[in-house]
């Protein structure tokens, strides 16, 4: 499986690589290559990664972004860390936190073998570390999963149902062209940015979803995401500046990429479930939204660059051999930590 997959890892703000986690994942012999994309205000010492004296299991890539001073440099780091990447899929591993690879692995299978599936994800879950032991909450996502034959069903149900797709296992050219677009338009919009990676590769094709095996462990930390107010919530979204600009180019985004792949047309459905959520989350009736119109035509002066990207990248993919591996429990993957 060692050229199948890539641990994409972003260091946002802050200058070292939790040793933890590439203990754990050299403890692991994860054998999957590894690019640190770093954004921190200045570049890491990287010799350590590339003499490899604590992770000699590793296959690490290390670059430097520049500072992710906004989530729109962050979104230009990403861009560039995926255009290094080869392999057929690719995962955002955030430097922090901890991943089963085992589950990884299991996600590279079902991806290999369900050609119809743009994303795999399985259980999410915090983990707590005290002294002596290691607390497993309860699974962050449950929504099952979005397997509608229609383009328009599933983005549908990716908006009403709404799960983060951060942690998911994706194909690499589609996950490419996705932050291709989002540096092409200068997004600094979290909220855009959080969304729109889930109705994007809902458009695309089907979502694994996931909740009964080890996979995703989150250690909430110290990111350019949860501090110095770059994010908003999505209940505030309609109040900020981005809305103006952020509503009719993921109305574009959505259509122009069913359009595309399925010649379907749902820019008005979407558009009207899309800020039906909204204006539902801010409190608000969607009658009293009277830009709808508006924003649907807005959103058609954006379709043309999209269009130029999309173009660019395949999104037909093929068969990869790979075994499929044992799943593990939560209780199984913790008791590996030896705390």
């Amino acid at each position: 499986m060692k050229d199948l997959l890539t641990l994409v890892v972003p260091l946002l703000d802050r200058h070292a690589l939790t040793h933890r986690v590439l203990q754990n994942l050299n403890r692991q012999k994860c054998e999957f290559k590894i690019i640190v994309a770093d954004g921190s205000l200045t570049e890491f010492n990287k010799e350590r990664l590339k003499q490899g004296v604590f992770y000699e299991n590793l296959d690490i890539e290390y670059f430097y972004n520049g500072h992710d001073y906004d989530i729109n440099r962050y979104m230009n780091k990403m861009h560039n860390a995926f255009q290094k990447i080869s392999t057929p899929f690719a995962m955002i591993f955030d430097n922090d936190d901890l991943i089963d690879i085992s589950g990884i692995r299991r996600g590279v299978y079902f991806m290999s073998n369900n050609l119809d599936y743009s994303t795999y994800r399985n259980d999410v879950r915090t983990l707590e570390f005290s002294d002596s032991y290691v607390d497993i909450k309860d699974s962050l996502y449950t929504y099952p999963s979005i397997e509608q034959e229609e383009a328009k069903d599933r983005l549908i149900d990716s908006v009403i149902n709404f799960n983060s797709f951060n942690y998911a296992v994706f194909r690499s050219e589609q996950i490419k062209c996705f932050f291709e677009i989002m540096d092409l338009f200068d997004n600094n919009d979290f909220q855009l940015f959080s969304k729109s990676l889930a109705y994007f590769f809902a458009s695309i094709g089907k979502c694994k979803r996931l909740f009964n095996e080890s996979y995703y462990y989150f250690i909430p930390g110290y990111t350019i995401l949860q501090t110095g107010n770059k994010i908003h919530k999505f209940r505030e979204w309609m109040d900020t500046k981005f809305w103006d600009k952020s509503c009719p180019l993921m109305i574009s985004m959505a259509s122009s990429i069913c359009e595309h792949l399925h010649k379907e047309d749902v820019r008005r459905p979407f558009a009207e479930v899309f800020i039906k959520e909204v204006c539902e989350k801010a409190g608000i009736s969607d009658s009293q939204y009277k830009n709808l119109n508006r924003d649907i035509e807005e959103s058609k002066k954006f379709d043309s660059k999209i269009r130029q990207v999309l173009e660019k990248y395949k999104f037909e993919d093929k068969e990869y051999g790979c075994e499929q591996c044992d799943a593990k429990t939560n209780e199984e993957f913790v008791q590996s930590l030896n705390i």
